[in-house]
């Protein structure tokens, strides 16, 4: 697999002062072990946390067109290929890959020519991981299964559910249906169609599923002219699904295409209008949807910073945290449709480009964006139609981004401008102006100035930020400055100093020597620069010439990153699944999932209220609940509930880290989830002050933990009663103090025997409050 770092540049046009949609990423490109053309790998992606699912629908190990997929595991910075998914009824023309999800150990593949019903009704896959082998677990096929339902046709998989679509579904247009797991059954639990379906609408065109709500794409809907699109929003209670909210955009318009693409993440979604025309026909559009409560409303509309006709910008599009990427296959810097994509990020109610992605080796009719997936610092993005083991064999490509710089943006050489830490240590040629008309007109660059000369820059860069997840020996820094036009001989080098945390003590250097880059970027690396607790870098850019006939150098955009080594051997302290933030009632409830952990002592809980600071608000020290595993090979769940005093309409932003038992912690800020506090209209009046929240696990095996909230010091008692009502175990029995409290039940009975799978009830008896539960065991 090629493996490079390269730097991204929003435009050709470079401006002075910070850019903060410029970074430089580590980029990976994966193709099948047994790539062939034709295969179109890529034409479906899919990503989570350390595992990634690629389609390649017209790969033909059982005949023409039977399909397949792959999964890719990543260790350290590299993405290896664990596995080749195809199902075992596999058929000629099945389609297999079509489209993939996938959430912690489960992945979905839908094969929508598949014909066990009739001609093309089409059937998604489930697969298991156990350690580093997966199964198929379960065939899926919609109750009402018709001919040419091309069941599948968008794919979703979040913790225990599934939802797949048929754009074809009878005369109403398109259905999505709604598939949850109990131990390894899979049982369809509810059917959805549109409180205003019609035929035509194409609803099902593109589905998502995140916790409790789902979005569904309609692309053919008219509510704004022929096809100019929707989609809805539905919401889970118990096990009943209900529509919440119809999407439409702000500016729809005929033949918009709105719902092409769509994804959810929290209390945000993102839907793809890939014939939008604000750039010219077909240029494309994204729209930012943000929930409040049970309402649902365009935040922004997303459009490419160089958008042009026929990009197709919004034909794919992914939505992770505070992260959004959005494919564009029909754009063409590299060729007609080569393709590129683009990643947003979200201040408070702002989003704003970040970069744009394009493959180092993009050609003509690459179609890189034609999938794209987000999940945590990694971004997916699907090249069906690359051509490196023949035409349209398709490939794939990763990418990871984690800058040092402290504004996460590129930082110009510009001494007493927009970054006046840039010192001039020696030299007096430094000199701002506008580039002559032969070079980038109508940029600012920072010039040598001088005919002859050496000329040196100096800047620190504190990277304790970042230490916390970086050990030495195990990282490398990349940076890059940009230099060109020099009439005489140029020549310009990098020095890195390592320093302690006053500042004061060098405690090793890196001296690239003097290179002549002309007007390329060059990239060194260095692995024995990687900081470790409070340290210091400082950068120092030299640059020298000789006589020329004219003084037209100039540097710019010089940059600082670090990437953890593939080659590292040392283990990640926990493989984090899942994190996700919800209110319950008058709390605010964190559940997270591991799948490994290695040496973890327990978690810290961070909370940010708007856009304040985070700060840490509960440790592993004083919360059992937030103790580690130490060494587990297995999955584990956890959950916390934060029983702050809450502002009503006021966002709360959590993340957690995890702390080894050498003390080092780990800060998952790239996972943090944002919980928006709504209070009812009777909470206002008078807060609630006794509560009892939802068992987590639920369902559960083999225990389950209860919290509940007490408003003063009251004798509080806790049972368990099976599905007849009979008394099955007294959990607690007190007098206990104001506060939260959790109890954990180990599914046994009031003499210590295990009881048998089913439904129970938890009930808490504080005071004169009473409150009753339900849960399932699964055995």
């Amino acid at each position: 697999m090629k493996k490079l770092t390269k730097t991204l540049l929003p435009t050709l046009a470079l401006s002075f002062g910070i850019f903060t949609n410029c970074f430089a990423e580590y980029e990976e490109k994966i193709v099948s072990n047994d790539a062939a053309a034709g295969d179109s790998f890529g034409n479906s992606v899919s990503v989570s946390g350390n595992y990634a699912v690629v389609g390649a629908r017209f790969d033909d190990d059982a005949g023409n067109a039977s399909g397949s997929a792959y999964i890719y595991f990543r260790n350290g910075n590299s993405w290896s290929q664990q596995t080749k998914l195809t199902a075992n009824d596999a058929a000629i023309e099945d389609t297999f890959g079509y489209s993939v999800s996938i959430s912690g150990d489960y992945a979905i593949v839908s094969a929508i020519q598949d014909d066990d019903g009739a001609d093309l009704t089409g059937s998604a896959y489930i697969f298991h991981r156990s350690g580093t082998s997966w199964t198929q677990q379960a065939k899926l096929n919609a109750s009402d299964a018709e001919e040419n339902d091309q069941f599948g046709y968008s794919v979703s998989i979040d913790g225990d559910y599934a939802v797949i679509s048929t754009i074809l579904n009878g005369i109403i247009g398109g259905s999505v249906y709604i598939f949850h797991r109990s131990g390894t059954s899979w049982t369809q639990q509810a059917k959805f169609n549109a409180n205003d379906a019609t035929s035509g609408d194409n609803f099902g065109q593109s589905v998502s599923i995140s916790g409790d709500y789902v979005i569904i794409g309609a692309s053919g809907d008219d509510d704004g002219g022929n096809g100019s699109g929707s989609a809805y929003i539905f919401h889970r209670t118990g096990t009943s699904w209900s529509q919440q909210a119809k999407l439409t955009a702000s500016d729809a318009a005929a033949a918009d295409f709105f719902g092409w693409s769509v994804s959810i993440s929290g209390d945000y979604a993102v839907v793809g209008a890939r014939e939008d025309d604000d750039a010219g026909s077909s240029s494309g559009a994204a729209y930012i949807f943000n929930r409040s409560g049970v309402s649902w409303s365009q935040q922004t509309k997303l459009t490419a910073s160089d958008a042009a006709t026929a990009d197709q910008f919004g034909w794919s599009v992914s939505i992770s945290g505070d992260y959004a990427i959005v494919g564009a296959q029909g754009d063409d810097d590299a060729g007609s449709n080569s393709g590129s994509a683009y990643i947003f990020n979200r201040s408070g109610t702002s989003w704003s480009q970040q970069s744009k992605l394009t493959a180092n080796d993009d050609a003509s009719s690459d179609r890189f964006g034609f999938s794209v997936s987000i999940s945590g610092n990694y971004a997916i993005t699907g090249a069906q139609g690359d051509d490196d083991a023949g035409s349209a064999s398709g490939s794939a490509y990763i990418y990871l981004t984690k800058n040092l710089v402290s504004n996460g943006g590129c930082e110009d050489a510009l001494v007493g401008g927009e970054i006046p830490s840039w010192t001039e240590i020696s030299g007096t040629n430094w000199t701002q102006r506008t580039s002559n008309p032969s070079a980038q007109t109508g940029s600012n660059y920072f010039y040598a100035g001088a005919t002859t000369g050496t000329a040196e820059l100096q800047q620190d860069i504190d990277v304790s930020e970042f230490s916390d997840s970086i050990d030495a020996g195990t990282a490398t820094f990349y940076w890059s400055s940009y230099v060109a036009d020099f009439n005489g001989s140029d020549e310009s080098k990098i020095i890195l100093e390592y320093r302690d945390a006053t500042n004061t003590t060098v405690l090793d250097t890196y001296d690239s020597g003097f290179l002549h880059p002309g007007q390329t970027w060059t990239q060194i690396t260095d692995t024995r620069l990687a900081p470790v607790g409070t340290r210091t870098i400082r950068i120092r850019m030299q640059s020298r010439k000789d006589a020329g006939g004219n003084s037209d150098g100039y540097h710019d955009n010089l940059i600082l990153n670090t990437i953890a080594s593939g080659n590292s051997d040392a283990p990640l302290a926990i493989e984090l699944d899942s994190f996700s933030a919800h209110q319950i009632e008058n709390s605010i409830q964190l559940t997270w999932t591991t799948a490994s952990e290695t040496e973890n002592e327990g978690f810290n809980v961070y909370r940010k209220t708007g856009n304040g600071n985070f700060i840490q608000i509960a440790s592993y020290k004083s919360h059992n609940k937030l103790l580690g595993q130490g060494n587990s090979t297995f999955q584990n769940n956890y959950s916390f509930v934060d029983n702050s005093e809450f502002r009503n309409g006021e966002t709360y932003t959590y993340y957690i880290s995890d702390v080894e038992t050498n003390g080092l912690e780990t800060k998952h800020e790239t996972q943090s989830q944002a919980v928006k506090f709504v209070l009812g209209e009777e909470e206002v009046i008078s807060k609630k002050e006794y509560k009892l929240a939802q068992n987590f696990p639920n369902p559960f095996n083999p225990s389950t933990t209860i919290s509940y909230q007490i408003a003063k010091d009251t004798r509080v008692n806790l049972k368990i009663y099976n599905i007849k009502g009979e008394f099955v175990k007294e959990l607690t029995s007190g007098l206990q103090k104001e506060g939260s409290h959790n109890v954990v039940w180990n599914g046994t009975d009031e003499n210590g025997k295990s009881v048998s799978n089913g439904t129970y009830f938890y009930k808490l008896q504080a005071g004169t409050f009473t409150k009753t539960n339900k849960m399932i065991l699964l055995k």
